[in-house]
C-alpha cells in the first residue's frame, strides 16, 4: 500500500510565507507591474498613472464610461502609490539628516572632551599680567663688609 504524502505536499504549498514577508518600500523610481484591463503594463507609479489617465480619456471619448471609470480607478491607485513614494523619500531624507546631525553633535562633544586641563583658552592667556623682571645689582663689597675700606 502506498503511503500518504499529504504532509510533504502541505509543506511545499504552505502559504504562511506570504503573511510574514515585509511590505516592499516604494520609491519614485520603483518599477511596478500592472495587470489591469489594458493588459500588462510596466513602469513607475507616475508612469502608470499617466498611462491609465490617458486610457481613461480615450475610453471616455469612445463613450465607454464603464471602462473609463475602471481606468480612472487604476490611475487613482497609482497616484496614491506615487504620493506614498514621495512620503517615503521625505522620511528617508529626514532620517539621514537626523543621523548626520547626531554624528556632528557627537563629533563636537568628543572634541570638547579631549581638551586637557593644561589647555588654556586664548582669552585667559591675554588676561594674565605680564611677568616683571627685576634686575638686582650685586652689592658693593664696601657695603657688605665695612672693614674693607
Amino acid at each position: 500500500m502506498k503511503q500518504n504524502n499529504h504532509s510533504r505536499q502541505n509543506r511545499r504549498f504552505n502559504n504562511n510565507n506570504r503573511n510574514t514577508r515585509p511590505a516592499q518600500t516604494i520609491y519614485r523610481n520603483t518599477c511596478l507591474d500592472s495587470s489591469g484591463p489594458a493588459g500588462k503594463l510596466r513602469g513607475t507609479p507616475l508612469q502608470l498613472n499617466e498611462k491609465y489617465t490617458a486610457l481613461a480619456k480615450d475610453a471616455s471619448t469612445a463613450n465607454d464610461m464603464i471602462l473609463a471609470e475602471q481606468y480612472r480607478q487604476y490611475a487613482d491607485h497609482y497616484m496614491r502609490l506615487q504620493n506614498l513614494a514621495i512620503e517615503n523619500e521625505n522620511a528617508l531624507r529626514a532620517q539621514k539628516e537626523a543621523q548626520q546631525a547626531a554624528l556632528a553633535e557627537e563629533a563636537n562633544t568628543s572634541s570638547e572632551n579631549t581638551q586637557t586641563e593644561n589647555d588654556v583658552p586664548a582669552t585667559e592667556i591675554l588676561e594674565q599680567p605680564e611677568a616683571t623682571t627685576e634686575v638686582v645689582e650685586a652689592p658693593e663689597e664696601a657695603a657688605i663688609n665695612p672693614e674693607i675700606k
